[in-house]
């Protein structure tokens, strides 16, 4: 991944969405840091403001209060061009639907985000191709989408979050689509990811299995961080496991 690692940085973070006449408070004063090559699970139940906060840290959305900083950066002292090369070169997502385009083969879909990137045709098609490869679909690189299983989709989607080489990956509810068999792979295989490349993952799930591979569980209910241990520490109440399954 890239040479200089991020360390995601949430300082007082609130937003609010107004919903006819009623005013949602959607965070409520996030704080949080994430260490270099952390893998950071937030759990938490439909919501509680899960996918709005990461919609923060990718800059996909702005906050009404706070701030978020990258590598020690603020969001908000960049303009729109600073925040999209941000995205394209720092920052991989992966979202809980696939967001591939049914017309592009594999090799295509993860090739087409990297061509904002600069690099020659023989580069992008060179790390499109490194990346399906690392996620195992070096054999289903022209295979369209609807010829695809959801799991294999899932991990042409995660090889698009990883073909330019980020040192951040969001994954927004990656498991939510798929069953049991498929989700424990595609959570496996972030984890690898995590582990031999360093890049620093923030993963935000209501799925129990997560725990096991995570270097830290926030616990996020109505908009706040209830609860933030590292997995080696961590104890299940009664009301954590009514947490994410409510």
């Amino acid at each position: 991944m890239s040479d200089v690692k991020l360390t995601v940085q949430i300082q007082e973070l609130h937003k609010y969405f107004e919903i006819g006449d009623e005013k949602v408070h959607a965070l409520r004063g996030i704080n949080l840091e994430v260490k270099p090559g952390e893998y950071i699970v937030i759990m938490g139940p439909s919501g509680s403001g899960k996918t709005t906060l990461l919609n923060m840290v990718g800059a996909l959305d702005v906050p009404d209060e706070g701030e978020c900083l990258i590598d020690g950066l603020a969001l908000s002292d960049l303009d729109k061009s600073e925040l999209s090369s941000l995205r394209v070169f720092k920052i991989g997502f992966v979202f809980q639907t696939f967001n591939l385009i049914e017309s592009l083969t594999a090799l295509d879909n993860v090739a087409f985000p990297l061509q904002l990137s600069g690099k020659s045709k023989k580069e992008i098609n060179k790390r499109a191709e490194d990346a399906l490869a690392q996620v195992g679909l070096e054999d289903r690189m022209h295979h369209l989408p609807g010829e695809l299983s959801g799991g294999q989709q899932q991990r042409v989607a995660i090889a698009r979050a990883i073909a330019n080489r980020p040192s951040l990956i969001l994954a927004d509810e990656p498991t939510a689509n798929l069953d049991l068999q498929t989700g424990t792979q595609i959570v496996e295989l972030l984890k690898k990811l995590n582990r031999e490349t360093g890049v620093t993952v923030i993963n935000t799930t209501h799925d129990l299995k997560l725990i096991d591979i995570a270097d830290r569980i926030c616990w996020l209910r109505d908009g706040q961080i209830v609860r933030d241990q590292k997995r080696m520490i961590l104890e299940l109440t009664r009301d954590d496991v009514q947490i994410p399954i409510c």
